[in-house]
């Protein structure tokens, strides 16, 4: 039996408990874990030649000596998903687990560097070409990177970027007292302009780093912008910049051929529930197909996610290679002021 026989034969209802048993700190991501299943049974399984291996051993395993055997799946972590699918489960003789608990294994090993390809890339960081290999594990370089790459799209399209002294109070002061943290641990045999130097460095690391993650948000937005059923502007988006508190997220879904992409990300949200929302939203809703209006399982997941928040905003946009599939794109986030 192959990995995605398997995926083929178990249910992710059965699954979930056999996670949460082997793995309780996956409770919380039951939601990704979900979301991971349905993207492999829709996925078309592809061998490579230079993968780890063309089988998985699911055998007893110990984390040391004095550890219980427990359930492994090796290797699984490493290879492209769609070679994952290709491969033989070798079931070793002493292995008396199910199908779902060995579904459950092999899922935490080929999610453990993400659960789709976005964050895959993000947490190998292997989706930015014009970052140096040797620059792709130092913070400072690569959130600058990422940030002015972003940067000049949002310019480029009227947005407006604020420097450091622009910024809210509250996070000069967060991010001051976050380089002041590493500061302390700074050799005190430094001299005073190196120590100075890499002061600077660090809270300029940490100025990045939030501008990465609202101008990832913006960018992701602008085209919905030019959609005839939106009214707002770049300018609006800009004053994300000026929270307090921010935070987004994407989901997209991975609905078989009865559900629609809009119900399946709501049946998700029913079951596995939403993090909590902070006091305003935006919102891009993309699907395959355009319509000039929400359909009911489209504003039963706005009100999902929309929640208890005091405003919000919804965009729509249409991306032909959906399909079926529904993508939302949202940022939550605090500010005494509304975009709008």
């Amino acid at each position: 039996m192959t990995f995605k026989e398997l995926l083929n034969n178990v249910s992710f209802e059965d699954v979930a408990p056999e996670l949460v048993r082997m793995y309780p700190k996956a409770e919380p991501d039951l939601r990704w874990y979900k979301i991971h299943f349905d993207m492999l049974r829709l996925m078309t399984p592809k061998h490579h030649e230079d993968a780890n291996s063309d089988v998985c051993n699911i055998a007893m395993s110990k984390w040391d000596e004095d550890s219980e055997p427990h359930l492994d799946a090796h290797p699984m972590e490493g290879d492209f998903w769609e070679h994952s699918l290709t491969k033989k489960l070798v079931i070793a003789p002493d292995v008396k687990a199910t199908n779902a608990e060995i579904a459950a294994c092999c899922l935490w090993h080929t999610s453990f560097y993400g659960f789709v390809e976005k964050q895959q890339e993000e947490c190998l960081r292997f989706d930015e070409s014009d970052i140096d290999i040797k620059d792709r594990w130092d913070d400072y370089i690569y959130n600058k990177v990422r940030a002015e790459k972003y940067f000049s799209i949002i310019r480029r399209n009227g947005g407006y970027i604020p420097s450091v002294k622009e910024l809210p109070p509250s996070k000069k002061q967060e991010m001051f007292s976050k380089a002041k943290e590493y500061f302390w641990c700074l050799s005190a045999s430094m001299n005073k302009i190196k120590r100075k130097r890499m002061f600077r460095r660090e809270f300029m690391g940490h100025y990045y780093e939030r501008m990465t993650n609202i101008s990832r948000f913006i960018v992701q937005a602008i085209p919905a912008l030019n959609d005839d059923r939106n009214n707002m502007s770049i300018k609006q988006l800009c004053g994300l910049f000026h929270s307090d508190l921010f935070s987004s997220e994407v989901f997209s879904s991975y609905a078989d051929e009865k559900t629609s992409g809009a119900k399946y990300l709501c049946e998700l949200f029913d079951k596995y529930g939403v993090e909590p929302r902070l006091d305003r939203m935006v919102m891009v809703l993309t699907t395959g197909e355009y319509h000039p209006e929400l359909t009911e399982d489209e504003k039963d997941l706005c009100k999902i996610l929309i929640g208890d928040c005091k405003s919000s905003h919804i965009l729509l946009a249409t991306d032909t290679s959906l399909g079926k599939q529904a993508r939302i794109n949202f940022a939550t986030f605090n500010s005494k002021y509304p975009l709008a």
